[in-house]
């Protein structure tokens, strides 16, 4: 029985060793698919650079066109500001003193002058 235990044992460890050898080998093969090259070759770099450039335009176009929208809105909020606060001015100005409409009218030319028009 002895002699049976150790052939048992002995076909076991050969069958464990196969199947080992056979699942290292498909392993193997597995990786050599999917292994990345290490080294391009001059056109396949060019090429990738040429798809690397397009995706660099195409992003600087977009972030350029965002930024220029956002640079309206804040134009449009400080211009409609500075326009509340001219014709609060003026307002304020009416209200203080009501002859200053013919103030104004009799110094047109150097009211022009002074704002170079």
């Amino acid at each position: 029985m002895s002699e049976e235990k150790k052939t048992e044992e002995e076909l076991e460890a050969e069958i464990e060793k196969e199947v080992e050898a056979d699942v290292l080998m498909k392993l193997e093969e597995e990786l050599k698919e999917l292994a990345v090259p290490v080294a391009m070759t001059p056109p396949e770099h060019t090429k990738l650079m040429g798809r690397l450039a397009a995706m660099d335009e195409t992003v600087e176009f977009v972030t350029g066109e965002l930024a220029q929208r956002q640079g309206e809105k804040m134009g449009f909020a400080i211009g409609l500001l500075y326009g509340l606060i001219v014709g609060i001015l003026i307002y304020v100005l009416f209200l203080i003193d009501p002859q200053i409409g013919t103030y104004i009218e009799a110094n047109v030319d150097t009211i022009k002058a002074l704002m170079g028009v």
